[in-house]
């Protein structure tokens, strides 16, 4: 099932608890919102883990991307702006990097 179905249905969910609201169903309207919340949880991590394998199966590493990939980008905003606006950019450029491995690239810039 795609992430954007996933959304849809949770955007769904959403409706249903403000159409519950309006009907005075405050009760169903909470546990309806906690089962929105619930869900979009799970459609985060399902997004979260097909991002990771994306980059796992694409560059593997951080060590082959310092090795393989034109980098002075990145160098570039790291003297310009700083190390965390860099790490913000290289995240941004290599979706399912975790942020230890973004930090670590930036460092052996």
């Amino acid at each position: 099932m795609s992430i954007r179905l996933l959304w849809m249905i949770n955007l769904l969910l959403v409706a249903a608890v403000l159409v519950l609201l309006v009907l005075n169903q405050s009760l169903a309207a909470t546990f309806t919102a906690l089962a929105s919340v619930l869900f979009s949880a799970y459609v985060s991590t399902v997004d979260k883990k097909r991002r990771r394998a994306g980059f796992v199966a694409e560059h593997t590493s951080v060590e082959r991307i310092l090795a393989t990939h034109d980098l002075s980008r990145f160098r570039e905003i790291r003297d310009r702006d700083g190390q965390l606006r860099t790490v913000r950019e290289v995240r941004r450029a290599y979706p399912g990097m975790e942020l230890t491995e973004a930090v670590k690239l930036v460092d052996n810039l």
